[in-house]
């Protein structure tokens, strides 16, 4: 029996699930499995969530694609970050989780889970820890809150590493992807009215960037290259932090020409140029140069911080308050159904998303 018959999902012991077999780009190793076995919960800190909505995260991508079979479970089942609705949960979830069958949540499968069960979010149902989810806001729907999990916790981290006060003044660049918009507006409730947050994207953005909370907007294909642009504009009046949300070498290299001395430079690494192995391995020995080489030695001169983009139970349940409170809002690029979950795939990798790309997987 498959989730496409009408039977109550309770019944059903086959779903839906986007799989892949072996490591490749997603339109040559991906296919729509109609019948995959639908998993149920064996440690009794489980929870079976049947899921809304699936967001999609450069993260996933790279495990896809680069991540040999010989290193995890095949077939696998791609994506981490998800919505959904609690379906059973196991014994020792504690009841002060309130994961009751019926629940609303959002949350992210773990990458160890997701390398060694082939567990992943682009699919009918997933079982992860009661620890992997957390109650979805009221006020957010499906859709927004599948985008939370990874992107929101890769946010978090670079606000904080950031070290942002009241008064200071933020350069954000990749402000209208799906991590930057959040960070955007998180920097802009850090530095209050009377910090300045300053946003790079392409000209097409400059108005979502402004409604999210910054001051000014650059244009970087206007004014590339853009370190040259902001060594020029900021040079007597730098930043007390960079925030790099897209991965830019370049803006690291020349930082200090806008970045004031003993500040931090804030980043999600260095972006790859394709997914491969050799692209992956240069990204990983600048990165390593960027924090270990010092500037005589052909290093930089401000602190290199990088974060890591992972989630746990704080981040999200911090997320989730942030959401209720009204000071962070999920950006959504576009949403999918499930059946053109390669046209999604098309969308990120284009590394042109403003904001989340989400798959809706079924109707609730």
């Amino acid at each position: 029996m498959t989730a496409g018959k009408h039977a109550p999902p309770s019944l059903l012991v086959t779903m839906r699930a986007w799989t892949h077999s072996r490591a490749g780009p997603p339109f040559k190793v991906l296919s729509l499995t109609p019948d995959i076995k639908k998993p149920t919960i064996k440690s009794s800190t489980d929870v079976l969530v049947r899921i809304s909505h699936a967001a999609f995260n450069p993260g996933g991508s790279i495990m896809m694609q680069l991540c040999p079979a010989l290193f995890r479970s095949m077939p696998a089942i791609p994506e981490l970050d998800f919505s959904g609705t609690i379906v059973a949960a196991g014994s020792a979830v504690p009841e002060s989780r309130n994961l009751v069958a019926g629940t609303t949540v959002f949350g992210s499968v773990l990458v160890g889970p997701h390398l060694r069960a082939g567990a992943g979010a682009l699919a009918e149902y997933v079982v992860v820890a009661a620890e992997s989810v957390v109650r979805k806001p009221g006020n957010v729907s499906f859709e927004e809150a599948a985008g939370l999990s990874v992107a929101g916790s890769t946010a978090l981290l670079l606000a904080e590493k950031a070290g942002l006060k009241r008064g200071d003044s933020v350069l954000i660049n990749g402000a209208s992807g799906g991590i930057g918009t959040m960070v955007v507006q998180m920097a802009r409730e850090a530095v209050g009215q009377s910090g300045r947050v300053v946003a790079v994207c392409s000209g097409r953005n400059v108005e979502l960037a402004e409604k999210l909370g910054a001051d000014e907007v650059i244009d970087y294909l206007a004014h590339a290259p853009v370190h040259d642009y902001l060594a020029t504009r900021f040079s007597r009046n730098r930043f007390s932090a960079v925030i790099d949300a897209f991965g830019i070498q370049d803006l690291y290299t020349h930082c200090e020409d806008y970045l004031s001395p003993g500040k931090p430079f804030v980043t999600v690494g260095v972006m790859f140029k394709e997914y491969s192995v050799s692209s992956l391995l240069y990204a990983t020995c600048l990165m390593l140069k960027n924090r270990l080489c010092p500037y005589v030695l052909g290093g930089g001169s401000r602190e290199y911080i990088c974060v890591e983009g992972f989630t746990d139970l704080a981040a999200m349940e911090r997320l989730g308050h942030l959401v209720e409170d009204g000071k962070l809002r999920v950006v959504i690029d576009s949403c999918w159904d499930m059946e053109d979950a390669l046209k999604a795939y098309e969308k990120v990798l284009s590394m042109r998303a403003r904001g989340k790309v989400i798959v809706k997987v079924q109707d609730l």
